[in-house]
């Protein structure tokens, strides 16, 4: 039987026994035409609930958060859709337990300590298929496995479908257009030039056919697989690219902001350098230094250079952040994400967006006539 479904995959190199097979998309033109995307006037969203499963023996340990859809209008093609993932997830869990079987066996014969494997599958929504994502269903499963070594590795499946009477899978084309590869392909090498340091030199040439992404507030948000065009520090670098819209309601892509020309932390003016340094990214959001405004709000910073990662902490509040990951965690939530992941610039310092400060630190944030403040007493 034809499958309905085009599932978008990024995952460990090499780990190749739980990558989904791939399926062929048509060939681009040269030139985008982007094509303007309607939200229907009234449209009820889907929701996704938790089947969990859990598991812990001497072999591996699994943690799965297996996700149920609800509310689609095709019922028929919403269950079969539940069926597909919950099957991939029992595969990814047969198939960890073979090899960890093998593996025990092997480490008796060879006189070494086997280290237990690890299972773990965590969802999020991205876009709920109602009105105010413009009839859009977008979810991201994120499989986590670890087989002994200095660390595990992610895959990421995304499934992005118009929802509708008779749903169907959302492919690039529908949201840019023929010439779609080109044109992303386009908004991909300016990104990087900008700021090449966190990507392998001269690897990117260009999206694939299967191409994975996910939709979320207004954006294609393009996905890379961890090693694919970047080190394992890099996390799986993505990409955001506006998605034409018509006005009608819907989720709209975020409207650029002035870059401010004065910075104001805790009611004091941060340094005319801290202040100028505040960039537009493309995504039009404004990036801020981290470590200077975190630390004028009272928050203590630790750095963790081998992950690239930043902890902050005060009071009884603590956040962690990852350079290349739009996942920002707040007192062991759920991670929010804010439409650009943490960077580092040239200049050393790593810059989050403004929204990192009002939606994780839970601070006041304004922005007018060229003054930005953040207050937090």
């Amino acid at each position: 039987m034809k499958s309905r479904f085009k599932i978008l995959t990024i995952g460990i190199a090499g780990f190749c026994l739980l990558t989904a097979a791939p399926q062929s998309y048509a060939e681009a033109l040269p030139q985008a035409v982007p094509v303007l995307i309607s939200a229907p006037a009234v449209q009820q969203a889907a929701t996704v609930t938790t089947k969990p499963i859990k598991e812990k023996n001497d072999l591996i340990t699994v943690d799965l958060s297996i996700p149920v859809i609800e509310g689609l209008k095709d019922a028929h093609y919403q269950e079969e859709l539940n069926d597909l993932i919950y099957r991939q997830a029992m595969k990814d869990m047969d198939t960890l337990k073979t090899q960890a079987a093998e593996e025990v066996v092997h480490a008796k014969e060879a006189g070494y300590e086997m280290r237990p494997y690890e299972l773990n599958i965590q969802y999020k929504l991205k876009a709920d298929g109602g009105s105010g994502s413009g009839g859009m269903f977008s979810l991201q499963i994120l499989t986590y496995t670890y087989t002994g070594g200095a660390h595990g590795g992610t895959r990421s499946d995304n499934y992005n479908v118009w929802n509708e009477q008779a749903a169907k899978t959302i492919e690039l084309k529908n949201l840019f257009g023929e010439g779609y590869k080109a044109f992303i392909d386009e908004k991909i090498k300016q990104a990087i030039a900008s700021n090449p340091d966190p990507y392998f030199p001269d690897t990117f040439k260009g999206i694939s056919d299967t191409q994975n992404f996910y939709i979320e507030r207004g954006d294609a948000v393009i996905q890379f697989a961890q090693y694919e065009i970047a080190p394992y520090a890099s996390g799986m670098p993505e990409f955001r690219i506006p998605i034409a819209t018509n006005g009608t309601p819907g989720e709209q892509p975020t409207q650029p902001e002035a870059v401010p020309t004065q910075l104001v932390l805790n009611g004091k003016p941060a340094s005319p350098e801290e202040a100028a340094s505040v960039y537009k990214a493309d995504s039009g959001l404004l990036m801020i230094p981290l470590r200077a405004s975190a630390e004028a709000l009272g928050y203590t910073i630790q750095w963790d250079a081998e992950r690239q990662a930043a902890e902050l902490t005060r009071d009884n509040q603590w956040t962690i952040l990852q350079q290349g990951k739009d996942e920002y965690v707040y007192n062991k939530m759920a991670p929010l994400s804010l439409g650009e992941a943490p960077v580092i610039q040239s200049d050393g310092k790593m810059y989050v967006p403004l929204a990192f400060f009002s939606d994780v630190l839970k601070a006041e944030v304004t922005s007018e006539g060229g003054i930005v403040s953040i207050q937090l007493q």
